[in-house]
């Protein structure tokens, strides 16, 4: 897998996408979760649970949207027809047992597929970082 480069065309498209895919969860909007997820989407939460794309979405609008998300410094990689985007992430959720806002500070990885429409989300998975507890229980 090559890495792709920030400040080339393709990293600054990649990177673009990377930004419209942390809007779109801040702002909770379906219709853009709609045209930036894949139909085959999986997302994986950082307590294990898996969500298909009906139940992403549905997840982020109970949710309200993500209060913020801050990414760390992004690898950007070429991958069997797509790109990979993984680095350290905080992700700001509200907790659906209290509604309680905590940070998860975790690794996140996501796989982008170009289709017709543009760049969509098709894997997306995050993973606590050793010890850390903050967000534990905000995807339930």
């Amino acid at each position: 897998m090559a890495l792709i480069a920030h400040d080339g065309p393709l990293g600054r498209e990649i990177l673009d996408f990377e930004a419209q895919r942390q809007a779109a969860l801040v702002s909770g909007d379906p219709a853009l979760l709609e045209r930036i997820l894949h139909p085959d989407l999986i997302h994986v939460h950082s307590s294990g649970q898996v969500h298909d794309k009906a139940g992403f979405i549905a997840h982020v609008g109970r949710m309200g949207g993500f209060a913020a998300i801050t990414r760390g410094a992004l690898s950007l990689r070429e991958a069997a027809g797509g790109v990979l985007i993984a680095g350290p992430t905080v992700n700001r959720v509200r907790r659906l047992d209290s509604g309680a806002v905590v940070d998860l500070e975790a690794f996140g990885t996501v796989l982008a597929v170009r289709g017709a429409g543009g760049w969509q989300v098709l894997l997306s998975q995050i993973t606590p970082f050793a010890g850390h507890r903050g967000g534990q229980g905000a995807a339930r």
